[in-house]
């Protein structure tokens, strides 16, 4: 039996478990390497131009010209899904049909059981693109892009033989594939009031959603397809445009060596079509989360910061949700500076903690800075199957 069949007999066999599946779920997107090596705690941190994805406010902090290129994306595998699905394909599951091998059922339902929990998926968000700013104005060119993985359990067509209302050959249990690629065009604005004291700032966002939705389901269309064939398919077959226009804003309140900072992103929550495939729905939105934070400055060279999400924010899902809270810190000295952070997500069915590292070098006229996040299992291999969260950023910036 080959790992695909394999694959299809576990969910096959799913479906006669009792389970309440959860499907893609979204984050925060965190901008650039400086928000990935602090773990997401940006609302006040800010400094540069991803501002303009961070929170528009700090814009009016920025002096004369700033370019930036930047690329992040933080990965959850929740619940372990890839785990799991790798020892389930693993499993030798003609032994274990044929009896020979009862000492793997307890293994089998094990892992069974654990792809039955709510939230199990594997989801993505992430942002790519160019800025540039001056004087408290705004452009970038990007894409703030949501995707994810997740296992659907047709408790309904179970019987053996059975017509389209109950058979068997018609379940639709399987794995299941969504995105969301927010390309855009954002113009921001920041200004300063009172000497900079209280900075408001806000960004209009043209966006060209694009979505994305594939099935791999037991009895239908996965015969001797793999993921990546998935995947493909998903974005030749059923990618579907739609352009609709959001908004951001955003505050900050700067006291000294303490800056506070919120911002609320996609406030309008726009919904984008989907194709109309066979367990897809009809729109999905792009979601809305209003977020708070505080940074310190400890020393002039060393920033501490923190971020929590106010709302258990709507995602790809109905019913899903995420909230975060961020915590990071930066340590500069003359040519260098170093970072780091962890977040957690509380809306998530198994919360834990993630921890990121970054470092930035950096000379008057330009900057270059690199990030990564992992979470403790699965050690220092961020290919190891077992890893939770699996996040990275880039960032080149200059200033004139």
């Amino acid at each position: 039996m080959t790992k695909s069949a394999k694959l299809f007999a576990v969910l096959s066999f799913l479906a006669l478990l009792t389970a309440d599946p959860q499907t893609l779920q979204a984050q925060f997107p965190w901008a650039g390497a400086r928000a990935v090596g602090m773990g997401g705690a940006q609302v006040a941190a800010v400094d540069d131009a991803s501002a303009i994805w961070s929170n528009p406010a700090a814009l009016a902090r920025l002096p004369g010209w700033n370019f930036e290129v930047l690329g992040s994306g933080v990965a959850s595998n929740r619940n372990n899904l890839l785990g799991t699905a790798e020892s389930l394909i693993n499993l030798p599951f003609d032994e274990i049909a044929n009896g020979s091998r009862p000492d793997l059922i307890p293994v089998l339902i094990e892992d069974l059981t654990a792809l039955t929990r709510e939230d199990t998926s594997v989801i993505f968000s992430g942002v790519a693109g160019v800025a540039a700013t001056y004087k408290g104005f705004a452009l970038s060119v990007g894409s703030v892009p949501y995707a994810g993985i997740y296992p659907v359990i047709d408790l309904v067509h179970i019987v053996p033989g059975g017509g389209p209302g109950n058979g068997l050959q018609f379940n639709d249990t399987g794995l299941y594939l969504a995105g969301l690629s927010a390309r855009e065009v954002r113009l921001a604005y920041g200004h300063g009031f009172f000497g900079n004291v209280l900075l408001v700032g806000g960004a209009g966002r043209f966006v060209f959603g694009r979505t994305y939705f594939q099935r791999c389901t037991v009895f239908g269309n996965c015969e001797d397809k793999d993921i990546s064939e998935i995947v493909r398919e998903a974005f030749e077959e059923n990618a579907v445009d739609t352009t609709k226009f959001a908004f951001d804003l955003g505050a900050q309140l700067n006291l000294g060596i303490v800056r506070l900072g919120v911002t609320g992103v996609s406030l309008n929550q726009p919904s984008f079509d989907v194709a109309p495939v066979p367990g897809a729905p009809a729109t999905v939105p792009l979601p809305r989360q209003v977020r708070g934070g505080v940074a310190v400055d400890v020393l002039s060279f060393i920033t501490v910061s923190a971020d929590g999400d106010f709302l258990k924010a709507d995602t790809l899902a109905p019913g899903a949700k995420s909230q975060q809270m961020s915590l990071g810190a930066e340590l500069k000295i003359p040519l260098f500076a170093f970072r780091v952070g962890g977040y957690r997500d509380f809306a998530a069915a198994d919360p834990h903690w993630a921890y990121s590292l970054g470092v930035g070098f950096g000379i008057p006229l330009i900057s270059v800075d690199a990030s990564v996040l992992l979470s403790p299992q699965g050690g220092i291999d961020p290919t190891d199957i077992d890893r939770l969260e699996l996040g990275a950023g880039a960032s080149v910036r200059l200033r004139f």
